[in-house]
């Protein structure tokens, strides 16, 4: 395992003593320090001071004290670290320590600056982050990384003062991470007007029980970090905490996958748009920004040429890996935005899980119990509508039933989504022999459960549909395992859904999610010729 370095950097000379509070207080500390422009690491500085206590306080929120130190004790040979994050910006910036005598009220200023990351300014959206694609030895020896193609930035910031270690275990894994460490992302933009919306998804893991369990979503707008209140949740445990999103280490391990749409009220000029992920709770134990060929870890797109939304619909996910490769629904919700309609999404996903499975995992069943849904679109492990086209078991439609009674008792008036998923080759087309058989099953299984369930007026999605079409026409709508979706299968997948919620063809505005151009416009054609009889 590789650290991510979080040396001391002694002072190498400390400014004599001077009396600058009066005879009642003597302190010894530098009359400036400057930081790295990437900060790799808390600096640290030695303070002594005798006579009374002293207040420390920061002039600004991008740098601060390790471990949240406020006060020092009148004593000598103080050792303090400071933190700052990287200054992304190609202007040099400044800020005071400023260390004030409980006693006497004089004060004396540490001047703190950096130097600028940026040479220049080069617009970064979108932002598509898969970790698999970070650049691991300059992300451990300078603290920032970039994805390869983009202007994007990736860094960890280090506020605990806790050893922090960096690792790239099939994502941006680091272990050490205390209570005000966080995730920053930063991307470039020559200009960025007021009240331009953008959306922020990602995908996080607790890889071992010591790490922190609450984390808030905050974004840089008019010189603060913001967030958005109205969709802060309160600790069961303590009510003092209001967080974004839980990541609580699970024994059968269990992604978080969180989303925000949020807006900056302050416009942008040769700036940065920048958010972070910051934990609220101690830990010292692996968290992980998931990534791998087939997820993707983090998403921060802008909508500056997209219509006004026009609604506002919040929807659930439940899946497997059927519904997390290439991250599908937050295609649906970039796509949905993309058209002019705002989508808030609750996501639980875990590769082969039946409904029977879900109804037993702690997240699932926190996810479904939210409530407030418009629409939930419930994928169970793929072969299972085939199955029970082939002999009705009643295990099956037992835990359709339970999952069904789940959604609705919190979300009374949700309209709930089977999906009617795609044939594929792996082992022997899951036993049936052929595409044929085992696509006809798939769609006939699909039917039946909606049918004999239909006090739940349920509506089944036809993606099986969208993917034998684009077979036919030489579409590689599997990932190279010929089982799962590749991207362009989840955009096959996403295009299928959201037509099936807003019912009107794509418009010119409409994103593409990564897709070549050419190849989205072909998957968008066969997703209106399904669903709308185009």
């Amino acid at each position: 395992m590789k650290r991510f370095i979080i040396c001391i950097v002694t002072l190498a000379a400390i400014c004599s003593s001077q009396a600058l509070m009066g005879a009642s207080l003597s302190v010894k500390a530098p009359k400036s320090v400057e930081l790295a422009s990437q900060s790799v690491e808390p600096y640290s500085i030695q303070i002594s001071c005798k006579g009374e206590e002293v207040e420390i306080t920061p002039s600004a929120e991008w740098f601060g004290v390790s471990s949240g130190i406020k006060r020092l004790a009148s004593k000598t040979n103080h050792i303090i670290k400071i933190w700052a994050e990287p200054n992304f910006s190609t202007s040099e910036r400044s800020a005071v320590l400023t260390l004030k005598g409980l006693t006497s009220g004089k004060v004396r200023e540490i001047i703190i600056s950096q130097p600028p990351y940026l040479k220049v300014i080069k617009d970064g959206f979108p932002m598509r982050m898969e970790a698999q694609k970070y650049d691991t030895e300059q992300w451990q020896a300078k603290g920032v990384s970039s994805p390869k193609g983009s202007s994007a930035l990736f860094s960890a910031v280090n506020v605990s003062g806790n050893t922090l270690t960096m690792t790239n275990e099939r994502g941006a894994t680091i272990a050490g991470m205390g209570a005000g460490d966080y995730y920053l992302f930063a991307v470039p933009v020559t200009k960025v007007e007021a009240g331009e919306q953008f959306d922020f998804m990602c995908t996080m893991t607790a890889m071992q029980p010591t790490a922190p369990k609450y984390w808030i979503f905050e974004y840089w707008d008019c010189g603060q970090w913001k967030s958005l209140e109205s969709t802060l949740r309160t600790a069961e445990e303590d009510s003092s905490i209001r967080y974004s999103f839980y990541n609580k280490h699970l024994r059968s391990a269990h992604n978080t996958t969180f989303a925000q749409t949020f807006h900056i009220s302050q416009p942008i000029e040769n700036g940065c748009v920048k958010v972070r992920l910051r934990a609220l709770t101690a830990g010292e134990g692996k968290v992980k920004l998931t990534g791998s060929s087939k997820y993707i870890s983090m998403q921060l797109l802008r909508y500056n040429n997209s219509p006004k939304a026009i609604d506002n619909k919040r929807m659930l996910f439940i899946g497997n890996s059927f519904t997390y490769f290439y991250g599908t629904p937050f295609m649906f919700k970039e796509i949905a935005r993309s058209e002019g309609h705002q989508v808030d999404i609750v996501v639980s996903v875990k590769g082969g899980q039946e409904f029977c499975e879900h109804l037993e995992l702690e997240r699932s069943r926190e996810a479904i119990m939210q409530g407030g849904f418009d629409y939930a679109f419930l994928q169970d492990t793929s072969p299972n509508a085939a199955k029970y086209a082939d002999t009705q078991d009643i295990a099956i439609i037992n835990a359709c039933r339970e999952i069904n009674n789940l959604t609705m008792q919190h979300s009374p008036s949700c309209q709930i989504i089977y999906e009617h998923t795609w044939g594929c080759p792996y082992d022997d087309y899951r036993g049936y022999g052929s595409y044929e058989r085992l696509e006809r099953l798939l769609e006939q299984g699909a039917k039946m459960l909606a049918e004999q369930l239909s006090e739940y007026n349920i509506i089944v999605s036809p993606i099986g549909k969208g993917f034998t079409t684009g077979r036919e026409q030489n579409l590689k709508l599997l990932h190279s395992d010929n089982r799962h979706q590749s991207r362009e299968g989840a955009y096959m997948k996403a295009c299928i859904n959201y037509l099936l919620i807003y019912k009107q063809p794509f418009t010119q505005s409409v994103s593409d999610c990564g897709v070549k151009a050419q190849t989205a416009q072909i998957i968008r054609d066969i997703a209106e010729h399904v669903v709308l009889a185009k």
